[in-house]
């Protein structure tokens, strides 16, 4: 289809096709019976991460779900990227679209608030919304579920979800009307209206869309909202009354009036789409019979409890298994399920395309994740893999490139490298995508043979020079990687011509490195260094490194640890130098981002390229430092309390961290699909695998590991993914 011109014809074009599709009809009985079963689900606690810089939401969603509907606050600053932060008292409504632990807000799509009185005298927030107080003590949630009291409207309100569709469950109390408000009008933080429009259909069903434009530069999003009670209502343009059933502006608003419910529920079903309003209606109708909020509820929870047995530990106190938990929950809400039911999807051009077969997914942050949380997901979600490669191959198709940063159909380019290559290429040599690895070889190469970002300068000169691009040192770094992971998909297909070439390009990285410093240094396009040189300084997106200083950067070369450590001078010199990054009394210098955060002497755990550091030490002889620092990793940057997280939670990239830390081991290089093992946390933990056989992960004793067994046989310390996923027993023994 050819790509759409203008977010006029996007919004006129961005229809959808009816198809038909079959609900599941499983029983209540049937599903509490499932959920009687082991579940882990009393060790989430959704509200980990909304505290401190963690960037999490509380609200219900389902694995990996299209849906996230979750209470939203006023926006006081960038620690309210996901529309709410726990120091607030204030609620704005309910929308059915977040982003988990991101460091940039938007979504936050079609809003809800439940209230009672007048509209025009309500008390609204700067932007206009519509704005009620609750108290922390009278909200809760858990996966699958929230509820809160809004005591200024006497209302309870309850959240569930289906993939597609937000459940709402009003309770009201007193003779005043109770009303909703729909807001597809206000202006948020870093997104704007376009166009909004409202549809009533009947007396209980109304339907809509929303076209904004922010971090996503076109986001369409469709919505179908169906009520077990009748309403009248008043629409609203600009904030005035007008007349009619329907209604176009850029800033539109519906005031729902149900009249006097007092002891009664309203149940209101939203169904959304990002292609059509018939599709939004479509999803509603195949996921959501009748109005039964509590089948619902146990359906999500249902899910929930399957996806977190994914992982079973059976040893273990209550408070690691509540940050465990919390963490795996976190770690399942990315990629989001981005196609319809009929398997229509909006792409990256623009228009709308069919999957033909598979489930087209959204919201890949991959500079964040391609370090753990998609190497996790190979291990308790394997069958969704090939999916994922799909939908970044339909990308490719659809737009030429793979994807960097891409949600909701839109490309940001807000970090660097190309990491889709790397979670491509170890999905294709895991064996868990049937894409054609030829086809794929031609779309990694396309990312790597682009002439912008800096990607011109780094095959021109064999390093990016500071004076041609900035974050030229961090850049140079990340391709370097990337390339080394073409290289060896070109090795597998046989295609040594591309193998030499970006094996010799995956070494371009170490023309960065100072010898005189120790450093990865910035370097101008004469071949001098960039002076003055102050490996503390930092310049957030100004400077020679992405979100950190020379200190962390200097780290990343996952793809060559030993050849490294030698061209720097010897495993001597790489412990002394590890060592005096933990250690370290110097401080962070210049402008500081608040993504730096949770600091272990210059060591960043609260951000991305230091995830694998403490992992080095195993590749030297000191490997008991590298568990030392594993350890006060987890008991100081994780807690079982608001402010949980160390810093954002980026799509789960941090809580995956957790997960494959607490289990034993870790993807140093997570396109080699080899893990290095560590230090377990458990005394025992058990991974389902396939054909019905398990992974059984046991710690015997204290202190540092001293021998591990797989299955009868002795370990190093780095176990395959092939030998994980083949089960039976991984013993590590630790003596003091």
């Amino acid at each position: 289809m050819k790509k759409l011109t203008g977010l006029l014809n996007a919004v006129l074009a961005l229809t959808l096709t009816v198809g038909c599709s079959e609900a599941t009809n499983e029983s209540s009985a049937s599903i509490e019976s499932n959920a009687s079963k082991k579940s882990n689900l009393k060790f989430v606690d959704p509200f980990i991460g909304t505290g401190g810089h963690g960037h999490t939401y509380p609200g219900p969603t389902m694995p990996f779900g299209m849906v996230q509907l979750s209470p939203d606050n006023p926006t006081a600053g960038w620690d309210w990227s996901s529309g709410y932060h726990h120091s607030d008292n204030t609620i704005v409504g309910f929308s059915h679209t977040h982003l988990s632990g991101t460091g940039v807000g938007d979504l936050l799509d079609i809003l809800v608030l439940p209230f009672r009185g007048e509209y025009k005298y309500h008390p609204k927030d700067e932007k206009g919304r519509l704005l009620t107080p609750f108290s922390h003590e009278k909200e809760s949630a858990e996966p699958g579920y929230y509820t809160v009291e809004l005591p200024e409207e006497q209302v309870k309100a309850e959240l569930t979800v289906t993939q597609r569709t937000g459940i709402h469950r009003y309770t009201y109390q007193g003779d005043t009307p109770a009303k909703l408000f729909f807001d597809l009008g206000y202006n948020k933080n870093a997104d704007h209206p376009v166009m909004t429009f409202f549809r009533i259909d009947n007396d209980k069903k109304i339907s809509g869309y929303r076209v904004s434009s922010g971090w996503a530069k076109l986001q369409p999003i469709y919505f179908t909202a169906e009520f077990n009670q009748p309403f009248n209502y008043q629409l609203y343009k600009n904030g005035k009354p007008v007349k009619g059933h329907n209604l176009k502006a850029r800033l539109g608003q519906a005031e729902l009036n149900f009249g006097n419910l007092n002891g009664k529920t309203l149940v209101a079903k939203v169904g959304i789409s990002y292609t059509g309003i018939d599709a939004a209606n479509e999803n509603l109708q195949s996921e959501v019979k009748g109005f039964d909020f509590d089948l619902v509820k146990t359906k999500a929870q249902e899910a929930w409890r399957q996806q977190l047995n994914t992982i079973d530990i059976v040893e273990g106190n209550d408070i690691d298994k509540k940050i465990f938990y919390s963490a795996l929950y976190h770690s399942s809400l990315a990629p989001q399920t981005f196609s319809d039911v009929n398997g229509n999807f909006y792409g990256g051009d623009g228009a709308t395309h069919t999957s033909n077969g598979y489930d087209r997914y959204t919201l890949f942050s991959l500079w964040d994740t391609f370090r753990s949380l998609q190497p996790l997901l190979t291990i308790t979600n394997p069958d969704r893999i090939d999916d994922m490669a799909k939908s970044m191959m339909g990308f490719y198709e659809e737009t030429g490139l793979l994807p960097s940063w891409e949600f909701v159909g839109n490309e940001t380019d807000v970090m660097i490298g190309y990491h889709a290559v790397p979670v491509l290429v170890d999905a294709y040599l895991k064996g868990l995508t049937d894409i054609d690895g030829h086809k794929l070889l031609e779309a990694v190469k396309t990312s790597a043979m682009q002439d912008k970002f800096g990607i011109d300068f780094y095959r021109e000169y064999e390093y990016i020079p500071s004076d041609k691009e900035v974050e030229a040192v961090s850049k140079t770094l990340e391709y370097a990687f990337n390339d080394w992971t073409i290289a060896q998909l070109a090795k597998a297909l046989g295609e040594e011509k591309d193998y030499q070439l970006f094996m010799k390009r995956s070494q371009y990285y170490r023309n960065l490195y100072d010898h005189t410093t120790g450093f990865m240094r910035g370097k101008l396009s004469d071949g001098s260094w960039v002076t003055p040189f102050n490996p503390s300084h930092v310049n957030h997106r100004k400077n020679d490194y992405t979100e950190a200083n020379a200190w962390q950067y200097t780290w990343f070369f996952l793809h060559d640890i030993l050849g490294f450590m030698e061209f720097m001078g010897g495993e001597e010199k790489f412990i002394e130098q590890l060592d005096e990054l933990f250690a370290t009394e110097v401080k962070m210098q210049g402008n500081v981002s608040s993504d730096i955060s949770g600091l272990i002497g210059q060591y960043v755990h609260g951000n991305e390229p230091c995830h694998h550091i403490a992992y080095l030490y195993f590749y030297t002889s000191q490997k008991r430092k590298g568990e030392d620092w594993i350890k006060t990793i987890r008991e100081t940057m994780y807690k079982a309390n608001i402010d949980g997280l160390a810093g954002n939670d980026d799509v789960g990239q941090m809580s995956s961290w957790y997960v494959m830390s607490a289990l034993g081991f870790y993807p140093v290089n997570p396109a080699s699909g080899e893990f290095v093992l560590g230090t377990p946390l458990f005394e025992e933990v058990s991974i389902p695998v396939a054909n019905s056989k398990s992974l059984t992960i046991k710690k015997l004793g204290n202190g540092y590991v001293s021998n591990i067994i797989l299955n009868g046989k002795k370990l190093d310390r780095t176990i395959s993914y092939q030998q994980l996923m083949q089960g039976g027993e991984l013993i590590f023994t630790l003596e003091p």
